[in-house]
This record gives structure tokens, sequence and C-alpha cells, in this order.
């Protein structure tokens, strides 16, 4: 049997439009985040050139497992991940395995030689990432804590992918 999660969706005119409002087997979000990632770097990393980005995605992934040590936690942390079906670390996880390294695989395979549209491809990598975090916040899958809200989110997200296109240039293409 399953019990009804208490979402902002509950509430006001998006009241019963939560498709993941059931808790238990029915919660699946952070899988399917992890499928649809994974289904977008088939369609759009380079594969005949895997490796141009491929370091980069792994230090992506690195990087999100030491921010998700240092960040996430109840009440020192700054962010949650709340998943009935996968308890524990295992949306970090997911996340993880899936989200951030195929993003900045993409990102840095895709990054544009032009200037004006370098910073719009950088403001495009953070709006996707805020929206991915804005479905996971309203469908009640994180919290927030210790003062962190979205634009804090936002802010770190132009400063990570600043910092990707960085080891990008600097580490990975100078070997």
């Amino acid at each position: 049997m399953s019990t009804v999660l208490e979402t902002p969706m509950d509430k006001g005119p998006f009241m019963g439009l939560c498709p993941c409002q059931l808790k238990g087997s029915d919660t699946l979000a952070f899988l399917i985040w992890f499928l649809i990632w994974w289904f977008i770097g088939l369609l759009l990393i380079d594969w005949k050139h895997w490796r141009n980005g491929y370091p980069t995605a792994l230090i992506a992934s690195l990087g999100s497992f030491l921010l998700d040590t240092i960040s996430i936690g109840g009440r020192r942390g700054f962010w949650s991940y709340q998943d009935p079906f996968l308890d524990g670390l295992w949306p970090n996880i997911i996340l993880n395995l899936s989200l951030y390294p195929v993003g900045a695989w993409i990102y840095v395979q895709r990054f544009p030689r032009k200037k004006t549209h370098q910073w719009l491809w950088i403001l495009l990598g953070a709006m996707i990432l805020l929206i991915i975090e804005l479905h996971l916040k309203l469908f009640g899958y994180m919290s927030y804590h210790n003062g962190w809200n979205m634009l804090y989110s936002a802010l770190t997200n132009v400063f990570l992918l600043l910092m990707l296109r960085l080891h990008h240039l600097k580490v990975e293409q100078e070997t």
C-alpha cells in the first residue's frame, strides 16, 4: 500500500498535478533522471572522440561526490535528497553517476568557440541544472538547510561550470 507525500504541488494551482506523489515503489525520480541523462549522453556525446571530455566527466563526478560529502546531510549540510525508494546516499550516487559526468562530458565536448556563445552555453548549463533542482525541490525530493537557496545554487552552478571548462582547457587538453 502506498502513502501520499505532501509536496508544494498539493497546494494552489498545482494541486494534484504531481506525477510522483506516491511513496514506495511508485517513486523512481532519481532512477528516471539516471536513464534520461544516459539517453541524452548516448545521443549527444561524440563517441568517436569519447576521450575528449572523459577526464573532465570523471572530475565532475568525483567533485560532486566530494561536494556531497561536505554539503549534504540534515542539520549540518546545505541540502539533502529524499526518496522513499532509494534510502541514504543512493540519490546522490545516482546523480553522481549520471547527471554530473554525462552533463560535463556534453558540456566540454560541445563548448562553442565564439565568446558570446560561450557565455550563453554556460548560462544554458546553469539553467538546465536549476530546472532539475527545481523539479526535485518542487516534488519533495530535495530540501535546503542552513540558509541555502536556489540563488546560491545558480551562482554555484555558474562557478562549477567555469571550473569544468578550465579543467578541460588547462589539464585535459594540455596533457
